[in-house]
């Protein structure tokens, strides 16, 4: 019967232990969970969500943003505080819509509102992303948002 690449070596007799990579078997999953308040009109804003130690494999990340103005001309991405342009794990979207709540599930890459219903725009690796040396901060982008006060939510799962 075909296995895959772990199963396979542990099956001939590896311990996983020794064998297969740290977080990819008998891994216990972290979450981070966070919110942020936001209190400002946005020109160009990254809000750091997660701090992760190096090497990790991050399995998922779910921001949701609710505002109290319509969310409207501006654009989002979600990747590392050392990005140029934090879009590591997804890449800038224009958010255009008259309702005040954006939600966003990676690695499945889904962004919703009513306006906006975008699959496949995580970047990934498989499934999960492993953290290099500089590519621990997780960071949400937000620019030209245009609401003055609401609040985001996030979870960024690791293993």
């Amino acid at each position: 019967m075909p296995a895959g690449t772990y199963t396979t070596k542990f099956q001939a007799g590896g311990s996983g232990d020794n064998i297969v990579p740290d977080g990819y078997i008998k891994a216990v999953e972290k979450v981070w969970i966070d919110s942020y308040t936001i209190g400002f009109t946005n020109t160009n804003s990254t809000i750091d969500i997660a701090v992760l130690p190096e090497n990790k494999k991050i399995t998922g990340i779910d921001v949701m943003i609710q505002t109290s103005a319509s969310q409207s001309s501006g654009t989002i991405s979600i990747g590392f505080s050392t990005d140029a342009n934090v879009d590591s794990l997804m890449n800038p979207i224009s958010v255009t819509t008259a309702l005040t709540m954006t939600t966003i599930s990676l690695f499945g890459g889904h962004i919703q509102n009513n306006t906006n219903s975008a699959i496949g725009m995580g970047k990934m690796s498989g499934f999960q992303f492993v953290t290099g040396g500089t590519q621990t901060t997780v960071s949400v982008k937000l620019n030209n948002w245009t609401m003055t006060t609401g609040t985001m939510k996030t979870v960024v799962r690791y293993t």
